[in-house]
């Protein structure tokens, strides 16, 4: 309440409506007109709404934790999708992310990181277990016993080897 000049007003903030915003969402927050928190929650709820958990902010991805099992991005159809597909060129995805890490580590011969992050619940492991996959898939070979890469590198724990690479 702001008082002064012979009367007392409230002061509401406003934040505008994104109305050139499609009704499902845009793929990459970076496209809205307005980049803040309620455009954001929006975007991310419109796309949740329709089975799309994961969105960009330029190169970061975001994930919302469906708590339950979409089938549709869960198959090697989507990795040979995303192999060797621009940047942004496909729906948002883990792949996406692995594929652009993985190209820089072998084309240009330079260490790469991709950082998970969130709450409890957040969704993180599944994030790491499709990146994990699809890197396996990349660098994957058959091994004389007939096993893959890919297939060695599921059977390990990630926690485990997340413990191995830090030290």
């Amino acid at each position: 309440m702001d008082c002064g000049n012979g009367g007392c007003y409230q002061v509401i903030k406003c934040i505008p409506k994104d109305a050139e915003a499609p009704p499902f969402g845009v793929d990459d927050m970076t496209k809205l007109a307005y980049l803040h928190e309620p455009g954001v929650l929006n975007n991310m709820r419109s796309r949740y709404d329709i089975n799309e958990i994961y969105t960009y902010t330029g190169s970061i991805l975001i994930a919302v934790n469906p708590f339950t099992r979409l089938a549709h991005l869960c198959n090697s159809h989507m990795m040979a999708q995303y192999k060797e597909a621009a940047f942004g060129e496909l729906s948002p995805y883990p792949f996406a992310v692995a594929d652009a890490v993985y190209r820089v580590m072998i084309n240009e011969d330079i260490s790469q990181s991709i950082l998970v992050s969130g709450e409890s619940g957040a969704g993180k492991t599944g994030s790491t277990n499709q990146l994990m996959r699809y890197l396996a898939y990349m660098g994957g070979r058959a091994s004389t016993d007939g096993s893959s890469v890919e297939h060695k590198v599921l059977e390990v724990n990630y926690k485990k080897l997340i413990q191995l690479l830090v030290g």
